[in-house]
């Protein structure tokens, strides 16, 4: 049995715009962010999906719904609170200005470019956002992984063979799912607002076919279910 996950980063918010720390806020769409999602649902318009899913957040709820309204025979939406953005505990609402500033002169120039460079800087990044947090609430890399690694593995689990499943959720978040699966293919900036990565899981075996896609051209492809072109990412 082989699944067809299609996950999708929400459209851009205020804090977005702000670059701030959004997490568990429950922020918003921007028009911008509204016309990204509506412009979306008509690249994906191709893709018969079997089943609809969106974190609880009302920015990733307010994306799927402009996607599905694409969509003349669109399943119901699914909200999934396991789909949440990364928990910054303290930091939620802190400019990115401000994290890296404080980063910097807490750790130093040489180490934080470690952190945000190379093949481990996703994990870096987390351990970083902990360390960070002044309440000492931040998620840890090992509980964000297994959380959504079982909220998306629950979907599938639901899911019949072939479906193609529209998942709408967060940046950080996402890019846990892809850095389990192929640390690789993950973009040093994570993902963009209203990209696709596509996810085939085929039992045991998941395999990441795209991420980080906004291009037409790369949208299409994998809606015609041609993963070795949609296999580049887009930054």
């Amino acid at each position: 049995m082989t699944v067809h996950l299609y996950l999708v980063r929400h459209g851009e918010t205020p804090m977005n715009k702000a670059q701030r720390l959004q997490g568990f806020t429950d922020a918003p769409l921007t028009a911008k962010g509204l016309g990204q999602a509506a412009r979306l649902g008509e690249l994906l318009a191709p893709v018969a999906f079997t089943a609809a899913y969106s974190s609880d957040r009302r920015r990733a709820v307010a994306t799927a719904k402009q996607i599905l309204a694409q969509h003349p025979d669109a399943p119901a939406l699914t909200q999934v609170a396991g789909l949440r953005e990364y928990y910054f505990g303290g930091l939620e609402g802190t400019s990115n200005w401000g994290l890296m500033m404080g980063s910097l002169r807490r750790y130093g120039v040489a180490t934080m470019a470690q952190v945000w460079t190379g093949a481990e800087r996703f994990p870096r990044l987390i351990r970083n956002f902990q360390r960070m947090d002044p309440t000492g609430q931040a998620e840890s890399l090992p509980a964000l992984c297994e959380r959504v690694h079982a909220a998306v593995a629950g979907i599938v689990a639901a899911s019949v063979d072939g479906a193609n499943v529209l998942i709408v959720a967060h940046g950080v978040v996402l890019s846990a799912l892809v850095y389990q699966l192929a640390p690789q293919k993950l973009p040093a900036t994570l993902l963009k607002n209203t990209s696709v990565t596509r996810i085939d899981a085929a039992g045991a075996d998941w395999r990441v076919l795209g991420v980080n896609l906004t291009a037409k051209r790369s949208l299409l492809q994998l809606a015609g279910q041609q993963p070795t072109a949609a296999n580049s990412r887009e930054s």
